[in-house]
């Protein structure tokens, strides 16, 4: 019997049509406000709106505007940096709506902070599984600030700092300016061991570490996405599904926290058999499966269906118009911890023959 062509995906354009959110975590004095006040300069940024959640006063240059529990600072390129008081959720929806009332001046894309004492992943979910929020935002990506002067400390003496860097698609490592080399290359293996799947960027303004020098900006910091909503169907690639290498678990030899476990299929998957796979391991798992992120060659579907979730919450899953590239096959990676890789993998490779759709099916389609 033919495949029929899955209807229940949600369709690229829909999925351009709402928000673009970036989730900027990073634990107290990493710098993630100055690195933002640098950012909005950019003329990429213009009408980008920052949703703070930090204790004091927003440090940019301009007057507050007093809107009732936000207090917004609107920049002259059309930026907005607001500070949030009470849930984090249900003041980013606050946000939306009055941008939606027409009471605060429109903006295309939105950066998240929140407090450096703040576990990323219960933001990231409200934006996944809340229905409102959900059909209005799409979540980007999670980037993590992790401090040079102290980020080696802060990884071993709070939970929060590990569970940061865990989650991050992209991690920024500042005040490397203010250390040697050595100690940033430290920092890079033992951010690694927490991330393997992470991209490691180097805030270093003066350029002191050579090859590791980096001077960031929004262009190569956020997918292409953020910055471009017409861009999503060609963004779809490595930078934005997370795909940095099909590979191993382990990182030198070394122990780690959390492993990359990567998976892939070379023929096509019936979507309801992976979907009850799926469950069968998030479900049982959540606090023990971070992070979750796949391009999938579904049984009828023309273009790649992209997945992504933070424990056992899932992101609507979105059919693009078209394969970023010539190879199509189905990707996951995903964030676990290292002693529940093994498991996740002889399951994926024990379900994987019922999961695959027959070719003949497939051409009939």
């Amino acid at each position: 019997m033919p495949a029929a062509r899955p209807s229940f995906f949600l369709r690229a354009d829909l999925d351009r049509a709402r928000l673009p959110v970036v989730l900027l975590s990073g634990f107290l004095g990493a710098g993630k406000t100055s690195l933002v006040n640098t950012l909005l300069r950019h003329p990429s940024m213009a009408r980008t709106a920052v949703a703070v959640n930090e204790f004091g006063a927003i440090p940019l240059d301009a007057d507050l505007i007093d809107h009732g529990a936000d207090k917004t600072v609107v920049m002259a390129n059309g930026c907005l940096c607001c500070n949030l008081a009470g849930d984090m959720e249900e003041a980013v929806m606050r946000v939306f709506t009055r941008r939606e009332a027409g009471d605060m001046p429109a903006f295309d894309r939105l950066i998240i902070e929140p407090s450096g004492l703040a576990d990323p992943a219960p933001i990231a979910q409200g934006i996944l599984r809340n229905p409102v929020i959900s059909r209005a935002l799409r979540l980007e990506a999670i980037v993590t600030v992790v401090d040079a002067l102290f980020g080696e400390d802060h990884i071993t003496r709070f939970a929060e700092t590990r569970k940061q860097i865990a989650l991050a698609d992209t991690i920024l490592v500042s005040k490397a300016d203010l250390v040697d080399t050595a100690t940033v290359e430290q920092l890079i293996l033992r951010i690694g061991r927490l991330n393997p799947a992470a991209s490691v960027r180097i805030i270093d303004p003066r350029g002191r570490h050579g090859s590791l020098d980096s001077r960031v900006s929004p262009l190569d910091l956020f997918p292409a996405s953020f910055l471009d909503a017409d861009a999503l169907p060609a963004a779809m690639t490595a930078a934005r599904a997370g795909f940095q290498a099909d590979g191993g678990t382990d990182l030198d030899g070394h122990a780690s926290d959390y492993v990359a476990l990567s998976l892939t299929a070379d023929r096509p998957l019936d979507w309801h058999r992976f979907e009850t796979w799926l469950r069968s391991v998030r479900l049982p798992h959540s606090e023990r499966l971070l992070r979750l992120k796949a391009m999938l060659d579904i049984a009828g579907s023309e273009g790649p269906v992209v997945l992504h979730g933070i424990h056992h919450v899932l992101h609507p899953a979105v059919e693009l118009d078209r394969w970023p590239d010539e190879m199509r096959r189905s990707r996951l990676v995903l964030i676990v911890e290292q002693e529940l890789a093994g498991a996740i993998r002889a399951s994926w490779a024990n379900a994987l023959p019922g999961l695959i759709v027959a070719a003949a099916s497939v051409r009939a389609g």
